[in-house]
């Protein structure tokens, strides 16, 4: 008898570490960030960017969280393209850069696929501002899947990473609308254009917020998300935003290495660095 209780005990305790295990999982696929792993905050100055070209871009792809292998690949395409068209493009991962006088000497900052919590309330008091008084933000990929407890960020946003599909594909290959075809980010689009993402859902949709426009939406119908479930069949995936006098541009694309070579979701980036910094 004691025997056949010790088994039933020794099952209970796989049961509840199983059950941990996917807990654990789960929190980690969730907020994309490893149960030990803590927010690493940047607060040493780093060195001054000296004179910046009238058509300044900071790129920023600081993680605390899941780190993207495209961020490498973006960043190197960015300074590249952004080259060519005249811009003087710098790049950093310390949350320090953010400060008023640092700042005030670009017209748009790029959030690279950045993840989990990464300023401190002091460096997010001087992007608040840089933005409201017309600065430019362009959030690509995990943008989204950043600083969730940032009031603001969320309001400019629009909304947060809720999940991804991971069955029967991680990446798979969708249709992508474009909702409007004489915006400065979607004139060089079709109405209608293939290719393969890691393409997020969100904690809710944007479309009819604010002053938010949808400029893309993903036509679930043309992909299979079994687990987790889509968005419903309303999915924004791309759009722009205004908050106070600065100008803000999402998109979802940015997972794989080829965005960055495509030929509709690249032009779609750049336009959208060029809008919100107001370069034409």
């Amino acid at each position: 008898m004691f025997r056949k209780f010790l088994k039933i005990l020794a099952g209970l305790v796989f049961v509840l570490v199983v059950l941990a295990g996917a807990f654990v999982v789960f929190g980690m696929y969730v907020t994309r960030q490893l149960p030990w792993q803590k927010p690493v905050f940047d607060t040493a100055r780093p060195a001054d960017p000296g004179t910046v070209g009238p058509k300044g871009v900071l790129i920023f792809s600081k993680t605390n969280g899941f780190r993207h292998e495209s961020i490498e690949p973006g960043i190197e395409a960015l300074k590249k393209e952004g080259k060519a068209k005249g811009w003087d493009v710098r790049t950093t991962e310390n949350g320090a850069f953010f400060n008023d006088a640092y700042l005030s000497r670009f017209k748009v900052v790029v959030f690279l696929s950045t993840t989990g919590d990464i300023l401190t309330p002091e460096q997010e008091k001087s992007f608040e501002t840089f933005i409201e008084n017309g600065g430019g933000y362009v959030g690509i990929h995990a943008a989204s899947d950043t600083e969730y407890g940032w009031d603001w960020y969320d309001h400019m946003l629009g909304t947060h990473f809720r999940d991804h599909p991971l069955y029967p594909e991680h990446t798979p290959e969708a249709e992508v609308i474009t909702d409007v075809r004489d915006h400065p980010t979607t004139k060089h689009l079709p109405a209608k254009f293939r290719r393969a993402d890691e393409w997020y859902n969100f904690k809710q949709s944007v479309r009819g917020k604010d002053s938010i426009q949808v400029l893309l939406t993903l036509n679930e119908a043309t992909y299979k998300a079994t687990w987790p479930k889509a968005m419903g069949g309303d999915h924004p995936i791309s759009w722009t935003n205004k908050v106070g006098k600065g100008r803000v541009f999402y998109t979802g694309m940015g997972h794989t290495d080829e965005t960055f070579t495509d030929k509709y979701a690249m032009p779609h980036i750049m336009a959208g660095i060029e809008w919100a910094g107001r370069f034409k």
